[in-house]
């Protein structure tokens, strides 16, 4: 990378190391002068390899973590915060350093203004968000955001990048009919009120019986 020249009056000193690049850095002692032997005089001379003071440095990259993309995820009312899709990335979770990773990550509930904190230790540099023991209990929009993250180095954490520390999880309520009254006969001309949970248009499939049985599907908006 580069052959500096360091100068000292005094007889130890310390130097400049190379550290914006992660990965093993070698050092060689390959001239040394002093007053009565000063290196502008001597530039052709150098230190035999064999008798050189070499030393490396390990240099490691700052933990940090991102998610893969920013796709909204989408879970039922009282459904586990567990991937629903292997063929999906959506929810996928990226990370820089040296395994294992120790990552904290919030999840609010922006309804309830609730935030729940998990600590995860990952073994890999890439883990979809699977926490079995966490479930939506309240309908509406969540936000999973990464905390901090801490890796086998040592090394303090980069500044996670604030475009892809989060992603936004919609929580929908249950599909479910329920009818306004409790009536087992019905005569003629009589209507019947139910009330629809869930996202709209619903596909509601039942059964009229008159004389013969038929099975019925209709969609409403």
């Amino acid at each position: 990378m580069g052959q500096p020249t360091f100068n000292s009056i005094q007889p130890r000193t310390r130097f400049q190391l190379h550290t914006s690049t992660p990965g093993r850095m070698y050092y060689e002692v390959k001239q040394i002068g002093d007053a009565s032997y000063p290196l502008s005089e001597n530039k052709d001379t150098t230190i035999p390899r064999s008798e050189r003071l070499l030393f490396e440095q390990q240099i490691s990259i700052r933990p940090s973590a991102h998610f893969k993309n920013r796709n909204r995820l989408q879970y039922c009312l009282n459904d586990a915060l567990v991937p629903l899709d292997s063929s999906q990335q959506d929810g996928t979770i990226v990370f820089e350093g040296s395994p294992p990773f120790t990552l904290t990550l919030s999840i609010k509930n922006i309804a309830a203004s609730h935030i729940n904190k998990q600590t995860i230790t990952v073994p890999t540099n890439m883990w979809r968000l699977n926490l079995p023991s966490y479930s939506f209990t309240s309908i509406g929009p969540h936000l999973v955001t990464l905390e901090t993250v801490t890796d086998s180095s040592g090394c303090e954490q980069a500044a996670l990048d604030p475009l892809h520390r989060s992603i936004w999880i919609d929580i929908a309520e249950t599909a479910a009919i329920i009818p306004f009254e409790k009536r087992e006969d019905i005569c003629v001309g009589d209507v019947t009120q139910f009330q629809l949970e869930g996202i709209p248009p619903w596909s509601i499939t039942y059964y009229s019986s008159f004389l013969s049985l038929h099975l019925m599907t209709d969609v409403l908006r």
